[in-house]
């Protein structure tokens, strides 16, 4: 009888870890919905981030940036210590990237309202949160040269 309750434990246990589990190494198996709760497809995300990076007169228009690469990664908060999923955006010249917070919805993962946008800030995205406030900086720590643009969308 203990055998059987311990096996039917388990057995639901596991049923819903598998549930609940999002692959964020592979990009196209993950459903992404936009700030409305529209689904949006990779392409689509891509196309309206190249559009927003491009627009503002913080870039030069010698420049024309292309997402080469989206990725998932977990940051946190340097004041509340809250860890939050964000998508980064690469673009083809490696001096701008963006990141938009992200956060599970449906079966899927929404995008945020709100991106922000490093330019000449490194090699690597240096969007930091402080209390909910996105900076371009390194470890709290302005970088030289390094332009922040936050967007908004509506």
């Amino acid at each position: 009888m203990k055998k059987t309750f311990l096996h039917l434990l388990m057995a639901l246990f596991i049923i819903s870890c598998n549930d609940s589990r999002i692959d964020y190494a592979d990009l196209n198996k993950i459903t992404f919905y936009d700030f409305k709760g529209n689904e949006v497809d990779l392409d689509e995300i891509k196309k309206d981030w190249n559009e927003t990076i491009n627009t503002g007169d913080h870039l030069e228009s010698l420049y024309d940036h292309r997402i080469s690469e989206l990725n998932i990664k977990i940051i946190q908060d340097n004041f509340t210590n809250k860890k939050s999923l964000i998508i980064v955006a690469q673009t083809t010249n490696k001096n701008v990237y963006s990141g938009k917070v992200i956060k599970r919805f449906k079966n899927g993962m929404q995008l945020s309202d709100r991106t922000v946008t490093c330019k000449d800030c490194g090699t690597e995205f240096q969007g930091e949160l402080i209390n909910g406030t996105w900076i371009c900086a390194n470890n709290g720590k302005s970088i030289d040269d390094c332009t922040k643009t936050s967007s908004l969308e509506y």
